[in-house]
């Protein structure tokens, strides 16, 4: 297994010898420090895979500190090496979640074996990062508001559409209650499944739900709820979707205004269509058919102008037609 490993160690001689055996291993070092200081200059020169931390070093930060600067500013994990294996040092260091504890003096193999499992860990926890970064850039992409609430029902991701809507930023909205990120003017929403009850069959949709922006009124919303599970089936929470409701609405009006058309395009009555000052807008198909007249002569003309045209198909048959229909 190969990688790049920072030795942060205040003892030169010991700083040495972890060098020699690290290279002996097959690994690179990326370069050795005493404080926390020169700890973050080799970072930015090499940006190293792991750490090999003594948690007392030179500096006003130890290796505790200094460790947790390396995972919240660079994602690099630390192994942890002490001579000093007190209940208090080693609970401040498992808090920080280092990778590895290796207490001094410790044997060749020991070493071996922590860093190889330390770096197998780092390169799995990298590889989740990277594909929760790709779906978090996904699902900030969607035009759907996507929040991810716990079983509790708090929120544990919300997308930039969804910070949109609801006028609440990612980082005020994560770890709060749904109830104080969305706010519904509706009883009948799904969301009283999640305070009523844990657990949920299949998803559920409301439609036409006012949710209620800050500053900015209410808005007319569809909303849909779904479970997670987990391998074993069981539920871990809920995903919550949620759009502005104009789009289906615009998208219902369509498609009413198409089946409008069609109907009057397929009905076998002979039709025309006229505007408010009495022009010919549409003629259907059974019109068009019965008289045999192309449409663009007919389109833009009134009835009193087609009743005087020279052509009898259009001054007798169709007006005929036209009259018939009337009567009926």
């Amino acid at each position: 297994m190969t990688g790049k490993i920072l030795i942060v160690e205040d003892e030169p001689i010991i700083a040495l010898d972890l060098e020699q055996e690290l290279v002996e291993f097959g690994f690179e070092v990326a370069g050795r420090a005493q404080c926390a200081d020169e700890a973050l200059m080799a970072v930015e020169e090499s940006l190293p895979d792991l750490a090999l931390m003594d948690l007392h070093i030179l500096g006003s930060l130890d290796g505790v500190e200094t460790a947790r600067l390396l995972r919240d500013a660079y994602q690099i994990p630390s192994v942890f090496l002490t001579a000093h294996s007190d209940d208090h040092t080693v609970s401040r260091a498992v808090r920080e979640m280092p990778y590895g504890y290796l207490t001094k003096p410790f044997q060749s193999r020991e070493l071996k074996a922590t860093i190889q499992v330390a770096m197998h860990k780092a390169k799995v926890d990298a590889n989740m990062r990277g594909a929760h970064a790709r779906s978090s850039s996904a699902m900030d992409g969607m035009n759907e508001a996507l929040l991810a609430l716990s079983l509790e029902g708090d929120v544990q991701f919300i997308n930039t559409a969804a910070e949109q809507l609801t006028g609440i930023p990612r980082e005020q909205a994560t770890g709060l209650q749904f109830r104080d990120v969305i706010h519904l003017d509706n009883r009948r929403s799904p969301l009283t499944v999640v305070s009523a009850r844990r657990g949920l069959s299949g998803p559920i949709e409301s439609f036409g739900l006012w949710l209620r922006q800050p500053g900015r009124g209410s808005l007319l919303v569809d909303l849909a709820i779904s479970p997670t599970v987990d391998e074993a089936g069981m539920q871990t929470g809920y995903v919550l979707t949620m759009r502005k409701a104009e789009q289906r609405l615009r998208s219902q009006g369509l498609q009413g205004s198409l089946n409008e058309i069609e109907m009057f395009d397929l009905t076998p009555v002979p039709m025309v269509q006229l505007d408010s000052r009495g022009h010919i807008v549409r003629v259907n198909n059974a019109m068009l058919r019965d008289v045999n007249v192309a449409e663009e002569k007919l389109i833009g003309r009134t009835l009193a102008g087609l009743s005087r045209d020279p052509d009898p198909r259009i001054s007798g048959k169709l007006m005929y037609q036209l009259l018939q229909g009337a009567q009926n």
